[in-house]
């Protein structure tokens, strides 16, 4: 309801107005109105505005009535009245009485013959109206003026229900002693040709019903309103920014499946080394279409871009009528254990949004149905790592894997190993969250800084990221969460420097909370509320608030390290001696008082029926600290987490790097990287002997490279290490990477660690291994590219070197020259215009060599790709290669040759089906695809590979289609048909049905 669009009408004569009614503007020359205010009227006056507003006024005529004698009109403007935004309509659904707003010009307004707005707004009984003539929405006005045609003056205001005009106002139901109005209803008159032929020709577009009431509306709105908070920590209820003040969108990188033939399937092979996946926006890979899993580090923004792709699905189904992608529902993993997936969705929606106003709960089995015909639910899952059992993380993932049809999913997790080793299937990609670049982090200041107070955002943002280069801290703040809160720490105290590690930010960020906490009077009402029990009862309470800090460190080491089952937070916290309940205070006045107090410090919400750490890494930093304050408990929870040993035994793998290598002899085995192990270390004194002990045995040959690796990621993290340990830890890696004796992938992967502390001795280590002639092509490399995203001003020296390198094969001087093609078009092509290695090559390479000649000489490469294409005496994958070639260069002769080899009986199966899936890189044939799947000429495999190419290409309906055909044709083996089923099975979890 826009007030810039109320309109007073009013209808008469030239000798004056006889009748005053109200309308709104639906175009820029037209007004909806009641049809008896200006019927039979000759002149017809509209004033366009809100009386405290800019108003317009011109005269008007009547452009449209209802066919059927409705009360209904259209006026057409002398002139247009120009309002920014659109009208978008309704159709009242459901059962529930809907609430409703108007504006209108009623005649218990009038004072001195100048008519005042009403804000007419009451319920919508859904139910209530008739049937014909008494087709109409009965309007249970709230407030309600006395005396005979108080309404009068009402009739033509347009009658909205959460911002859709539902209907327009005819009547006065004096019956009802003046608190009953009855409407006109939207959907008796907007698709009447004339009506429908008038809006659009006047730029109103098509009048669009959407329902308003449904269950699923009323989930999507309380669903938008709880998705707009931010996920980070809070400081008090109500002073966090929105999520979209300060939200920055990110990049994500897609994984290679750990499937190698679902890689080449997707079209993820490599194409030459430089070739691989790049960074993409967010927005754009995560579009609901296709489970996948999502994969960032700790505080990295998971829930923050969860809560983004919920705000937007959202968005798209209530505010454009033609959208047709799936419904967002967005869950905590931990919701998704032990329970039917619809009935955990319900449960979960029904507890959090009630706060939202989803009063009345939805109905059990709300997700067990499509919310509209042909589209799905998109459950976005957050916190999968935040399962603490490795057998509950793997049943979130049997659910997903098991869902249906109905429902894709977007899975959110740090690394763990059950979302790494091919669950829920290989066929789901896989996708892993970037952290900021360095342009996003002053804008995500700026926000930041802008929502705290700070003035000058903009100057205070680059000032303050100038002093974010020292230590860790540069690493640090590309996290978004130690963003966020070193933002807050910088806008308490702008001139205080900030720490610069981990730890000391979480300690500051906690501090500053506890401040405000007390700062915003929630401490002193919840102490207040104990005062009626007695001196002892706010003893009590005082003791809980002072101890609050050791009552959180108790939850979070309970709830991180459980030893008997979950259990509810307001139960662990009352185990506390802190927080142990006064006599004379009930119990659920004490737990009252203990939820509010604890969701006061901004580190915890209520979710569903319980409290939990608004975010992960503050379970861990809290738990770390109850470990540390007990000496015993910290020495159990080394020796059984960190200081760990094993021993060489027969038929086990051995770590890399670990020396002496002798059967049975001790290593020391590496802990789990997570940001646990990383706090206790940095909150446990520097003195200690068990921490010394840990960081002797990881910096030392019988720890190895796993040993060196848990350092550095723990470095990485932000965790504190001692220099010597450092300077130990390099020393080492630098010898690893140069011994000989370790397989080239360990050599490989410790000049990657090496890069993380000391940048220069990476890329020397790098450049040892690509010109190191012992290791294998492949590895060299490996190297090559990992030297060139380090060094790439050398990059193309190095390439080039490896081309001209005549210890390589062909294969791998081949990808060394396509490379040097990239990187530098006009650089020399020599190696391959050489006919004397041409001629060497195999007939692969010879197309690919041709390939990378392109670049210099374009004719002679075309002249080889034709010559190979169509020499039958060549092996038919390599005539498909020197085709698909061709159409990099020539497109049009290129593409004519692969479609003509898809088409050839006589290529073979294998290079057919190649054809037609190269020929995708150009144009998507989908009937190509269809003529392969049910050509009796190919084998079973072949057909069902053309089966699961043209789902991967997202044609999920044709695909299933003869998926079961294939199942169902009982001219193929059993192993196939079973394989048909299968793959439709799988399909399942890689699209929408």
């Amino acid at each position: 309801m826009d007030p810039r669009r109320l309109a007073l009408v009013r209808g008469g004569e030239d000798t004056g107005f006889r009748r005053v009614g109200s309308g709104y503007l639906i175009a820029a020359r037209l007004v909806l109105t009641a049809r008896h205010v200006v019927d039979a009227c000759p002149r017809i006056d509209v004033r366009v505005g809100h009386p405290q507003d800019v108003t317009h006024r011109c005269a008007a005529q009547v452009c449209w009535t209802h066919p059927d004698g409705r009360d209904v009109a259209l006026l057409l403007l002398d002139d247009p009245v120009e309002v920014p935004g659109e009208v978008r309509w309704g159709l009242p659904a459901g059962q529930a009485p809907l609430p409703y707003d108007a504006l209108g010009f009623p005649s218990a307004t009038t004072r001195d013959g100048q008519h005042s707005v009403e804000h007419l707004r009451g319920e919508l009984p859904v139910l209530g109206g008739g049937a014909g003539d008494q087709d109409r929405y009965v309007l249970d006005q709230g407030p309600a003026p006395g005396g005979p045609k108080a309404w009068a003056g009402a009739s033509g205001s347009a009658v909205f229900c959460r911002d859709r005009l539902v209907g327009v106002v005819i009547h006065d139901d004096e019956t009802f002693e003046n608190r009953r109005l009855h409407a006109c209803p939207a959907r008796s008159f907007v698709a009447d040709p004339g009506f429908a032929g008038l809006l659009e020709r006047h730029g109103g577009g098509r009048a669009q019903l959407s329902q308003v009431g449904t269950d699923l509306e009323r989930y999507l709105r309380a669903a938008r309103l709880a998705a707009t908070e931010h996920p980070y920590p809070g400081v008090v209820p109500g002073t966090m920014p929105p999520l979209a003040q300060i939200y920055v969108h990110r990049q994500v990188v897609r994984q290679p499946p750990p499937d190698g033939d679902t890689a080449h399937d997707l079209g993820l092979d490599a194409e030459g080394p430089s070739a691989g996946s790049p960074p993409r926006p967010a927005d754009e890979a995560l579009t609901g279409d296709a489970t996948c899993l999502v994969i960032g580090g700790p505080g990295g923004g998971k829930s923050s871009l969860l809560r983004t792709r919920l705000t937007d699905g959202i968005a798209r189904w209530l505010d454009d009528a033609d959208e047709t992608g799936p419904a967002p529902v967005l869950v905590p993993a931990a919701a998704l254990q032990g329970a039917p997936l619809g009935r955990a969705l319900v449960d979960t929606v029904n507890a959090q949004l009630r706060q939202y106003g989803l009063t009345t709960p939805l109905p059990e089995t709300f997700f067990e149905r499509r919310p509209a015909p042909g589209r799905t639910w998109l459950v976005l899952v957050d916190g999968l790592d935040e399962i603490t059992s490795p057998d509950g993380r793997k049943d979130v993932l049997r659910t997903v894997a098991n869902a249906g049809d109905d429902y894709t999913f977007i899975v959110a997790t740090r690394p763990v190993p059950e979302a790494d080793s091919g669950n829920p299937d290989p066929q789901v990609p896989r996708y892993r969250l970037e952290p900021f670049r360095p342009d996003d982090l002053e804008r995500l200041a700026t926000g930041w800084l802008r929502a705290l107070g700070v003035p000058e955002p903009e100057r205070s943002a680059r000032r303050f990221l100038s002093g974010l280069t020292v230590g860790r801290l540069a690493d640090l703040v590309r996290v978004p969460l130690i963003m966020s809160m070193l933002c807050h720490l910088q806008a308490k105290a702008p001139d205080v420097p900030l720490p610069h590690a981990r730890e000391p930010i979480y300690r500051s960020f906690v501090g500053l909370l506890h401040e405000r906490q007390y700062a915003a009077g929630g401490v002193e009402q919840a102490r207040a509320a104990l005062r009626r029990y007695g001196s002892d009862a706010e003893a009590r309470a005082e003791g809980a608030l002072q101890g609050l800090q050791g009552i959180l460190a108790h939850v979070a080491y309970h709830l991180l390290l459980p030893e008997h089952g979950p259990r509810p937070v307001l139960d662990l916290a009352q185990e506390h001696g802190c927080a142990e309940r006064p006599e004379a205070v009930p119990e659920k006045h004490w737990r009252d008082f203990l939820e509010s107090v604890l969701c006061g410090t901004g580190l915890l919400a209520r979710r569903s029926d319980d409290l939990v750490f608004i975010h992960q890494t503050f379970v861990e930093y809290f738990a770390a600290r109850h470990v540390v304050d007990d000496e015993e408990r910290l020495r159990a929870v080394f020796r059984k987490t960190l200081i760990r040993t094993a021993r060489y035994l027969p038929g086990r793998s051995r770590p890399p790097g670990v020396r002496p290598r002798l059967w049975f002899s001790t290593y020391w085995e590496a802990p789990r990287d997570d940001p646990f192990n990383g706090f206790l270390l940095d909150i446990t004194p520097g003195d200690h002997p068990l921490k010394n002990e840990l960081f002797g045995r990881m910096a030392s040959r019988r720890a190895g490279i796993d040993g060196y690796r848990f350092l550095i990621h723990q470095g990485l993290l932000g965790t504190s290490l001692p220099v010597d340990v450092t300077d130990s830890v390099v020393r080492q890696i630098r010898e690893a990477a140069r011994d000989r004796s370790l397989k080239p992938s360990a050599r490989t992967y410790t000049a990657r660690l090496l890069t993380a502390f000391d940048e220069a001795d990476g890329v020397a280590a790098f450049r040892e291994l690509v010109h190191d002639p012992t290791l294998k092509g492949s590895d060299r490399m490996e190297a090559a590219q990992a030297f060139a995203e380090l060094a790439p001003a050398e990059a193309l020296d190095v390439f080039r070197a490896l081309a001209e390198d005549k210890t390589l094969d062909h294969h791998h001087r081949r990808q060394a020259m396509w490379t040097v093609a990239e990187l530098d078009p006009a650089a020399d092509a020599e190696p391959p215009q050489d006919h004397a290695f041409y001629m060497k090559a195999d007939n692969q390479h010879r197309a690919e060599a041709a390939l990378v000649l392109s670049q210099a000489d374009h004719e002679t490469a075309v002249r080889r790709l034709r010559a190979l294409a169509h020499d039958e005496s060549v092996r038919s994958p390599d005539r498909v290669r020197a085709a698909e070639g061709m159409a990099r260069i020539e497109p049009a002769e290129g593409v004519r040759l692969l479609r003509s080899f898809a088409h050839d009986p006589g290529l073979g199966d294998h290079s057919r089906v190649q054809a037609a899936a190269r020929l995708c890189r150009y144009e998507i044939d989908a009937e190509l695809f269809t003529m392969l799947a049910r050509d009796p000429t190919l084998t079973a495999y072949y057909r069902l590979r053309a089966a699961r190419l043209l789902f991967l290409l997202d044609e999920h309906q044709l695909a299933r289609t003869l998926l079961r055909e294939l199942r169902d044709d009982t001219a193929l083996g059993r192993r196939h048909r079973w394989r048909a089923a299968l793959s439709l099975a799988r399909s399942r979890l890689s699209g929408r049905g």
